[in-house]
């Protein structure tokens, strides 16, 4: 394609870099403190009585946690290669008519109809990155609050237990958010570009 030799692909290129780079600092925190929890929870279920529930807890949290720092670890890596060669990463892409016409004008400025396109997304990207760090805390909050309870009484165990699982996976799920918002929200070109 002609257009893959233009300043406007070299932006979407920073762009497309930045993008991955959102992930690698943002990922690779939660990838950190995935690992740090699995760590806790491999300590605390080596210091628990056998054959409690305790200790079944705390095997159930460092598994997961484990489970979810390779799952991270894997994506963080494929970020990287996406960082070191973004036109790897774009080539065969797809990308939507406003983009499309941006980058086949050349040019490294904005076209009017992008720059609208852009800020479109960055008004309800921005604040969907803020309400879902601000959700993702405090359901981390709840879950520890939730755990902890559960592991001190012994009464009302499986409404606990199905509490805990459910926002535990909810604070998965809210990373996953945090994550992609936050890249939509400090590299939006790239986005803009392929999906309009």
């Amino acid at each position: 394609m002609s257009f893959e030799t233009s300043p406007a692909y070299d932006r979407v290129l920073a762009d497309d870099r930045n993008y991955h780079i959102v992930f690698l600092v943002v990922g690779g925190l939660f990838t950190v403190l995935l690992l740090l929890f699995c760590v806790f929870s491999w300590v605390r279920f080596r210091r628990a009585r056998r054959h409690t529930f305790e200790r079944r807890a705390y095997l159930g949290f460092g598994v997961t946690s484990l489970v979810l720092s390779l799952v991270m670890a894997v994506a963080v890596w494929a970020n990287v290669t996406s960082v070191v060669d973004p036109r790897r990463t774009l080539s065969g892409t797809a990308f939507s008519p406003v983009g499309r016409r941006w980058l086949e004008a050349g040019r490294a400025e904005l076209s009017p109809a992008l720059q609208r396109a852009i800020d479109e997304r960055l008004a309800w990207q921005r604040p969907k990155a803020v309400i879902c760090a601000v959700l993702l805390v405090g359901l981390v909050t709840l879950t520890v609050l939730l755990w902890r309870s559960l592991l001190r009484r012994s009464a009302g165990r499986r409404l606990l237990v199905g509490a805990g699982v459910l926002s535990a996976a909810g604070c998965v799920l809210l990373m996953l958010m945090v994550i992609g918002n936050t890249e939509g929200a400090l590299a939006p070109l790239t986005l803009t570009v392929i999906y309009g």
